[in-house]
């Protein structure tokens, strides 16, 4: 097997970072006097077992490169190189022996794995990534949600495959599993309920069923990991965010993790298993997969895109859901009653319609009958009408007559009309009796046929 610089070079995806590696492997060649061939020829050489040589022989030889890389990083720094950019350039060479199956395990507390803050990327905050959220459309909530979740590096984020994803009707938190590219180490992430919810909408729009990566490019292969952070920087401006000349990329979704790890209290360790960084095997032993799901849950508690309900709210919402439905029966009852007494009302007013009208036509029988000075003359009348009066139909109307000369009763004459004549009862009462409706006739012809039983 030919070992190439090309052939690891060209593997690497993304060209910030080969430019990174090319550019240390030759830092490291020109500072050690070989080629790369050459050396890979060396490590090749210090694993590989020799006759007669005792285990420790075995082991302090295939640790040289360990503690040449420890010394070019030394190197480094005595010629004013920054802590972060003595690591970075020992990044190439590493990454190369890697490669080819030959890594170099750096012990326990050396200088070369450690690293500063630096102050040249923005300090990505949830307030930011909500701010962005809002303004995002169906894909970038998606990719920003899943970001916030895993924490992964962007070259392994980009290569996950629809296929990958774990199942989504699992209660969530759900654990999903990726091993990372650049450490050689499984990140033990989880996707938390919100991000699960937009998983099951965006799947459903994606179009091309050819591309197996859940974001794709126009071709065949992943998004690009600079059109990712191209989406970040114009969702930052498209929310207003400014990052005052700092760098936002998706490197701090990463940062973002990790600090809310040390704040929310589980543990830069449990944060860095979740993320995908090498830890040391002997914590790795304690974090269950158990341990890590109860550890996310609390962790997500800070990192929560979309504002949710506290439980004390949450009680105070379904009282006030229960005051709405019993408001609700209490209406629809309400309402019941209001229509009950409004037929009521109409029922009434009705009823009290028809008695006006009947007052209206009784009138003038009421005032008949206040037109006698005594009850004695009314009830002669009565007597009188009951006796001698008929009724007759004309063509034009009905009347009543009093079939009695005038002269035969002293009585009548002092009820007589006005003209002297033989009587249709007095004009007040025939006034009354055209008004009178058939059912106050048939009342009052009752009421005669009581008294003459009496």
């Amino acid at each position: 097997m030919q070992l190439s610089v090309k052939e690891f070079s060209d593997a690497v995806g993304n060209k910030h970072t080969r430019r990174e590696y090319r550019y240390g492997i030759k830092k490291f060649c020109e500072w050690f006097g070989k080629t790369p061939e050459e050396i890979l020829k060396m490590r090749k050489d210090d694993l590989t077992p020799r006759p007669d040589e005792n285990i420790i022989e075995r082991k302090n030889r295939a640790k040289r490169f360990e503690r040449e890389i420890e010394r070019f990083h030394t190197y480094l720094l005595e010629q004013g190189y920054t802590i972060n950019t003595a690591r970075t350039s020992t990044l190439g060479i590493r990454q190369l022996f890697r490669y080819y199956e030959m890594p170099v395990q750096m012990r326990t507390g050396s200088k070369v794995s450690k690293t500063v803050k630096t102050s040249k990327s923005f300090p990505l905050r949830i307030e930011h990534v909500r701010a962005m959220f809002n303004v995002a459309d169906l894909r970038e909530r998606v990719l920003l949600a899943l970001a916030t979740d895993l924490a992964l590096r962007i070259s392994d984020f980009r290569n996950i495959k629809k296929t990958d994803l774990p199942d989504l009707t699992i209660e969530p938190p759900i654990q999903f599993d990726v091993m990372t590219n650049k450490e050689d180490v499984v990140a033990h992430g989880f996707i938390s309920a919100e991000t699960v919810e937009l998983l099951k909408v965006y799947l459903k729009t994606i179009e091309d069923k050819e591309n197996p990566y859940l974001f794709l490019s126009n071709g065949k292969r992943p998004i690009s990991e600079d059109r990712i952070n191209s989406w970040l920087k114009k969702l930052a401006e498209k929310a207003k965010i400014s990052t005052r000349g700092k760098r936002l990329s998706f490197h701090c979704f990463r940062k973002m993790f990790l600090s809310a790890c040390i704040d929310s209290g589980i543990g830069l360790t449990a944060g860095k298993k979740m993320c995908g960084k090498a830890i040391p095997k002997s914590d790795d032993t304690y974090l269950t997969t158990v341990q890590l799901r109860k550890k996310f849950i609390q962790l997500k508690k800070m990192l929560t895109i979309q504002h949710t309900l506290k439980p004390e709210n949450n009680e105070r919402l379904v009282k006030f859901e229960t005051a709405i439905t019993q408001l609700q029966k209490e209406n629809v009852s309400n309402k019941t009653i209001a229509e009950v007494m409004t037929k009521r009302v109409t029922e009434l007013e009705s009823k009290l319609k028809e008695t006006l009208n009947q007052n209206e036509v009784l009138e003038p029988l009421v005032e008949f009958v206040n037109s006698f000075k005594s009850q004695e003359d009314l009830q002669t009348f009565l007597d009188l009408f009951k006796a001698s009066s008929t009724i007759r139909f004309p063509e034009q109307k009905m009347k009543l007559v009093l079939d009695v000369p005038l002269k035969t009763d002293e009585t009548l004459k002092k009820l007589e009309s006005k003209n002297g004549k033989r009587v249709l009862i007095t004009e007040i009462f025939q006034e009354t009796w055209e008004k009178l409706s058939e059912q106050t006739l048939k009342i009052v012809l009752k009421h005669l046929e009581k008294n003459d039983n009496t």
